[in-house]
Parts: structure tokens; sequence; C-alpha cells
């Protein structure tokens, strides 16, 4: 872009912003309207982000921020926190404090503002953060900063987030890019109903977006991730240039084919390591035997660290390289992993994905760059077994909720593919507890409990695996939910099959399990899953219910009735049924034992929010039929007969 060009438009854009502050330079927290103080902790008084793009490689970004804090539960979105690194150096960073009248009260120095390592994880990195949390006891109060950004490289352009989190208002907010090249700029706007202004000036263009006085938003239960359900503008290139390796991301399948072009000759292992490898493998009769031994080898020999130095952050360390040191970030160990499972002529395929157990679905509508992770993709003939190559403990084939159930982007010889990882079911993702409860006459009991747990749910006590005897023990004091126990005996055993297992032993003596009322003992009888959470109430719904997973409880618990006592009132069956999930509940009495039976299905789905009142309704009826009680009555003594 010509120098002259370059500077027009930007004092167009900082015309703009003067003329604003001009209006309001010290931003008294008086002028913010009423009705944006609804339910937030702070209001961003004013936003801007320019985004100059250069070349397919560079690009100058600037940044202005004031926001004023209302309350001390707002203080998160006064801090400063800005990441760099050598290739995205930060300069020109002001940071100024002004009081609720809009009068300066502090300028900060550089340095106040504090810089660390990005990843306290990381073996290699240059990601850095510059960090600065205000210090202040007067609300509300506002903080304003500017800096400037040089991106010499990039997969992605800068994107528009106007909304900072829940209960933060949007006074005003702004977004500009310029490009000189508009053919390698695109963009997708989401929750905006309008399209940018435009303007074009001796080649050069420019897309302009801004937003006034949105309210701030509340969190609802069960809603999907916050930045999925707000306005938003993502943007991409369609080339790219990082560390002098030319890409392209018009398609998928380009995209794909970068990676691929960072991966060649990365899996070439020494002869030494072949003939081990062979060797590990040499009584295996099938290749799905081999995929679990090498597995087993990886999770073996080598450990997780992050790599995160100019390309290196895209690109893995060489096949041998992991072999001879022992350790790498997620994509070394997956190109480990595929250069082993290629010396035993099985093919597999590095995949990248945006992990966490809640992330945002990938819009595969728009290509951009999306990953934060890279998992490896194994198609058997008969099977496709997936692999999580930077854990120690788990399953060979299973990935758990880190990356099941999405779209990903498989890396194959030919280019980029979009994918979808395996979403676990309602039966394998089940707890299933059994216990026998011996009820003494004083309301105390004594319990023996085992409980199951697969798929999904075999996480529910991945705190519990690797602990010692006295720390499991300690975590379970903690999360179960009886006033008063002792913890007996304990035991898990862990069966680590495709998908996984687990089985909690526990004998407890329990004080004061029935409670006594003159001749009775009122009994719980959902011993340890009880539903106790009902959705608050909310008016006007916003956003869709959802219910990411499906999984199955089932409880069977066996009560011995304490002699001297008789069965005087027992829970009917009961069945609620709905689209949200089915819950089933039955008592069955032999003698002096009674079966407490409970099922409850959770259904996967993503509802209408106008469904929200149905499913509190569901909720509450699940509450109301796991409060059901036994009442038992003192057994009358027989009189003597004259």
């Amino acid at each position: 872009m010509k120098l002259k060009n370059y500077l027009f438009l930007l004092l167009i854009f900082c015309y703009s912003i003067n003329g604003y502050a001009k209006k309001d330079t010290i931003y008294p927290c008086s002028s913010i309207p009423a009705d944006l103080k609804t339910n937030a902790n702070a209001v961003i008084r004013y936003e801007s982000t320019l985004l100059t793009i250069l070349s397919k490689s560079k690009s100058v970004s600037e940044y202005k921020t004031v926001v004023s804090i209302l309350n001390e539960n707002g203080n998160d979105f006064g801090n400063v926190e800005i990441y760099f690194d050598k290739e995205s150096p930060i300069f020109q960073l002001q940071i100024n404090i002004y009081d609720a009248n809009g009068k300066l009260i502090e300028k900060v120095k550089n340095s106040e503002i504090k810089e660390y390592s990005a990843s306290g994880s990381s073996l290699f990195t240059d990601n850095r953060v510059m960090y600065y949390e205000p210090v202040q006891k007067n609300y509300p109060y506002t903080v304003v900063y500017s800096y400037k950004q040089n991106n010499n490289e990039y997969l992605n352009h800068d994107s528009w987030y106007p909304y900072g989190g829940y209960r933060c208002a949007i006074q005003y907010s702004q977004f500009k890019v310029i490009t000189d090249a508009e053919e390698n700029f695109r963009y997708k706007a989401y929750f905006l109903d309008q399209e940018p202004i435009t303007a074009s000036v001796n080649g050069h263009k420019s897309y302009f977006w801004k937003l006034e006085n949105l309210p701030a938003l509340k969190s609802e239960p069960y809603s999907p991730p916050f930045f999925a359900t707000v306005p938003k503008v993502l943007c991409a290139p369609n080339n790219f240039e990082m560390d002098k390796v030319d890409g392209k991301m018009d398609s998928w399948n380009h995209f794909g084919k970068w990676f691929s072009a960072l991966n060649q000759e990365r899996d070439v292992l020494d002869e030494a390591t072949i003939a081990k490898i062979n060797d590990l493998v040499k009584d295996c009769k099938t290749d799905k035997e081999k995929v679990k031994v090498l597995y087993q080898y990886l999770q073996g020999k080598t450990r997780y660290v992050s790599i995160q130095i100019g390309i290196g952050g895209w690109q893995p360390f060489t096949a041998q390289s992991v072999e001879d040191k022992a350790y790498g970030d997620c994509k070394a160990l997956s190109n480990y992993m595929k250069s082993i499972l290629k010396t035993v002529h099985i093919p597999a395929y590095y995949t990248l994905v945006k992990a966490g157990n809640s992330a945002i679905a990938i819009d595969t509508g728009f290509v951009r760059n999306f990953a934060t992770h890279a998992i490896l993709m194994v198609p058997l003939q008969q099977d496709t077994i997936w692999l999580e190559c930077t854990s120690k403990t788990q399953a060979c084939g299973f990935l758990g909720s880190f990356t099941d159930d999405r779209d990903v982007l498989c890396i194959t010889d030919a280019g980029g593919k979009i994918i979808h990882t395996p979403a676990y079911s309602m039966l394998e993702n089940e707890q299933s507890r059994k216990a026998i409860v011996k009820v003494l006459p004083n309301g105390n009991a004594e319990a023996h409990v085992s409980t199951v747990y697969s798929g999904i749910q075999y996480e529910n006590i991945s705190n519990l695996y690797n602990e010692g005897l006295e720390d499991q023990k300690k975590k379970l004091y903690k999360s179960i939910k009886l006033p008063d126990f002792k913890i007996n005996t304990l035991h898990i055993n862990q069966e680590k099959t495709r998908i996984p297992s687990s089985v909690l032993e526990l004998d407890l003596d329990i004080r004061n399990y029935a409670s006594k009322s003159g001749e009775r003992l009122f009994i719980p009888l959902n011993l340890l899953n009880r539903s106790t959470y009902i959705p608050k109430k909310i008016k006007n719904r916003r956003t869709s219910i959802l219910m990411n997973r499906a999984y199955c409880d089932t409880d069977s618990i066996v009560f011995e009735i304490p002699s001297g006592y008789e069965m005087e009132s027992i829970p009917v069956k009961k069945s609620i049924h709905s689209d949200f999930g089915n819950y089933e509940r039955e008592v069955i009495q032999t003698n002096q034992h009674l079966t407490y039976i409970r099922k409850v299905q959770f259904k996967k789905g993503e509802f209408p929010a106008d469904r929200y009142e149905d499913f509190r309704n569901y909720q509450k009826a699940k509450v109301r039929a796991d409060k059901a009680r036994l009442v038992l009555k003192k057994t009358p003594l027989l009189s003597s007969q004259p």
C-alpha cells in the first residue's frame, strides 16, 4: 500500500476517533445512559479497532478502549491483557485511570505494567503477555488504554467481538479494516443486521462496522457458549505467508495442503527406531492390536510440553527428535505417533481441532484457522480409531469431552477435509450405581456402594484416578452430598477399553441418614444422586437451551429395614417423560427389604428459548420425585392375653 494513501485513510479514521473524544474527553460516568447500567457491572464507553492489511504477511492493528467499572464485580473488565511475540510487537501502549467524574487520577507508568510468558507450561515459547490490573477502591472508575501492534505474520486477521462478556454493556464500539487487496480479505458477520459501510480510495478499500447502546447480558442456564450468541465479525485472508511459507485459505482443502507441506519429511525415523517399533508389534495379530501397543509405547515414553516459537507454533518437531528427546507438544506427539504407525504400514492422519469441553462449534462455511489442538485419526479397514497423543493415561481410542463430537480438519496428502469426531451415545455415557443400605433403629446407616462410570461419565471421577488413598478420601468428603459420614473403605478399578469405565467401591457409615419423629423413621430413597437444581426463572429468555451430550444414570438401592419397624408409606411408581429427558422411579418391597430403582435419561439437543419454562417444569418434577422418602413405623407390641 502506498504510504500517502495509507496516511490519508488513517487520518480519516483518527478524525472519527478524535471527533468522539472531543464530545466526551474525560468520560464522566454520569453520562452513561441509565438503561445501559441495568444488569451491568461495567460499560464499554468507547472501543475502536483499526486493522490495516499491508500484505499477505504484514498488517498493523490499532486499538483504543474506554471502559467504566461500576462495581467490584466488574473489575476484570478493567484489566489490560495484551498478547504478543517477536513477530507481533506492541508499541505506544498508554493506560490512564479516571474517577467517576472523569478526572484523571493515574497515568500508568511502564514499570507498573507486568510482562511474563504467556504459557507457564511451555518449554519453548516466545509468546508474552503485558498485564495491568487497576487497584481502585472507589466506584465507578474508568480505564482508558490504547496501543498499536505490528503483525509480521498471521493466519487470521483481527476479528471483532464487541461484547466483553456477561454483564458488560456497550455504549459505542467500532471496527474498521483497510486493505489494498480486496480479494485477500474475507469476513462473516454473526447476529448483525447491518452491512459494513465500504469506501474505496485509489484502489484501497475500507470496511466499517459500529454498534451503539447494547444492553448488558445476563448468564442463562444451559445456554450455548457466550460468544456463539452475540454479535461478532470474523475475518480471514485468502492468501498468507508464515515464516516465508506461502499458504492459501480459500478452501479447507487448500488450508490443509499448507499444513501437509509443513509436515513433509518430518516423519522420518532412523533404522534403530524402526527395528524397535517392529519388534514391539511382532506378536500382534491385527492392526487394532498394533495401534494399542504403539499408543501405550507413546504414553510410556513421551511427555507433553508446549512449543510456541514462530512457525513451530504450527509445525511439529521431527519424529526422530521426539524419539530422541522423549517430549513434544500436541503437534509433535501426533506426528510422532503417525510416524511409528507408518513404520508398521498403518496410515494415520494428523487432525486439527478446537478443543474444550464446551468449545464453540466451528463454522464450516467460513474457512479460517480455528485450531487449538492436534489429535490423530487412524482409519482401519472396519473401524476408525481416534488418539489423544498428549495424555499419558487416556484409554486407547477414547477422546473424551475435550475433543468429542465436533467438526475437525483432517490433514491428508491431498489436502484438508472436514470430518466429525465420535459422539458418545446415551448408553455409553452411563453412571450405574448399586448399593446395599442397612438402616439402624437409631437412624444411622451402613452402606456398601458400587458405582460404574463409563464413556464421558468416566471423567466424573478423573480427579481421583492418579491420587493416593488419603487424597482420594479428602476429595470424596468434599463431593459426596451427605451431611455426616465416614469412608471406611475405598477402591477404584479402571478398565481402559475404547469406551473406558471405572468402578468406585465405597463402604460408608452415615450418621442420622434417617430422621426420627416419634415412632416413625423417614428414610430418603435417593442415596447419592439426588436432583436438587432447578434453573432460575427467566422472563424473555434470550438464548436457546443446549444439552450438548446424552447420558444416563441408573440407581438400584436395597434398603434393609431395622427390626421392630414396619412399612407405613412407600412412594408410588413415578414416570416423567419429556423432550429433554425421561425419569423413572419404582420401589419394590420384599419382606424386610425394599429396593429403590431409578433411571434418568438426559437427551442431547438444542431447544428454542420459548421452551424454557417446559424445561424448568421437567427439572422441578425431577427434584420433587427425588425427594421421595420411605416412612417406617414402630411395630406395635402384642399385648399379653388374660
